[in-house]
């Protein structure tokens, strides 16, 4: 039927009224999926950048022992947490000691190493094993330890002397390495180690024992998996005069003293079987020369700390040391 001009100009109308209600709600319908698109990316955002840390439900004083019963796990903001903040995972491998399968074989405990407030996110740099940080530790500098090509800060080495014959005893077992760093370039031969007064007055027997024998070397080798492998056992033996000295020295903490005379004692009911022989029979070949070689490795030793210094004070902007 045909439409009079009044009825075409409705029905045009309607239909541009449609199509506009439809562009306008198809607008609207795409700026919504576009906020909730957004909101979603936000949170997803937000979520990626939440990180698991502890954080403390009391306060705790300084070589307090830090149990699960203080610790409450909680998800905060990566950006407002230290890079070093501790996770469960890093938890686990510092109170789980296992063996090579990943079995837990020893459970230890960790302390505070400062006074902690309620609240305060947990880091490594905070906690210590328990007995790890002792009275007589000390940080010390070493420049003659043949150190692996890739070594960095962080590693966990053993310490080894290796003799001429073939023996090669551990000296130091699992000692977490610092290199030395003069404006961010890493030192070829210093380092530091945190050591106890009898792991001190070890070392120091075994690098003049090293420099007495020629050929012998004392170096360094890393863990592989620090956290999943088990701590080495120590073989080397200092010398009587080590022994005596650390009997007598007030500054070894007690424990640490009594297990070295015991494994001391124990190699001399056997005739130092497989802890002495094989120094002492080297000392005894090379004793003639054995002081002049002393003295040259250790002017070489003060060289390298000498040089060392130097650098350092470089770095400073301070100049040399009689400036």
């Amino acid at each position: 039927m045909a439409m009079n001009p009044m009825q075409r100009k409705a029905h045009n109308s309607f239909l541009l009224g449609m199509l506009i209600t439809l562009l306008i709600t198809g607008i609207i319908i795409a700026l919504l999926i576009m906020q909730l698109m957004k909101v979603k990316n936000e949170q997803q955002k937000q979520v990626a950048s939440l990180k698991n840390v502890y954080v403390l439900l009391e306060d705790i004083n300084s070589c307090d022992e830090i149990t699960a019963e203080k610790l409450k796990l909680q998800e905060v903001d990566s950006s407002m947490t230290p890079g070093n903040s501790l996770s469960a995972t890093e938890l686990e491998e510092k109170t789980n000691i296992t063996d090579a399968n990943g079995n837990i074989i020893k459970k230890v405990s960790v302390i505070a190493k400062i006074n902690l407030k309620q609240g305060t996110v947990i880091t490594s740099d905070m906690i210590a094993e328990n007995g790890e940080l002792t009275s007589d530790l000390r940080r010390q500098e070493y420049n003659m330890i043949n150190l692996p090509t890739q070594v960095k800060t962080g590693d966990y080495i053993d310490v080894r002397l290796r003799l001429p014959n073939g023996t090669d005893y551990i000296v130091l077992p699992r000692k977490q390495v610092e290199v030395a760093s003069v404006d961010g370039t890493d030192a070829s031969t210093t380092i530091w180690l945190n050591l106890k007064e009898t792991e001190i007055l070890t070392m120091s027997c075994a690098i003049v024992e090293s420099y007495q024998i020629p050929g012998s070397v004392l170096y360094a080798n890393t863990y592989v998996e620090a956290g999943l492998q088990t701590t080495t056992q120590v073989t080397y033996l200092p010398n009587d005069n080590v022994i005596n000295l650390v009997s007598q020295d007030p500054n070894c903490v007690t424990e640490a003293r009594n297990a070295l005379i015991a494994r001391y004692n124990a190699a001399r009911a056997k005739g130092n079987s497989n802890e002495r022989n094989s120094i002492n029979s080297a000392l005894t070949q090379n004793s003639e020369e054995a002081t002049e070689r002393i003295n040259e490795k250790v002017q070489q030793e003060l060289q390298s700390m000498q040089e060392e210094r130097q650098r350092y004070l470089q770095s400073l902007g301070g100049g040399s040391e009689d400036e």
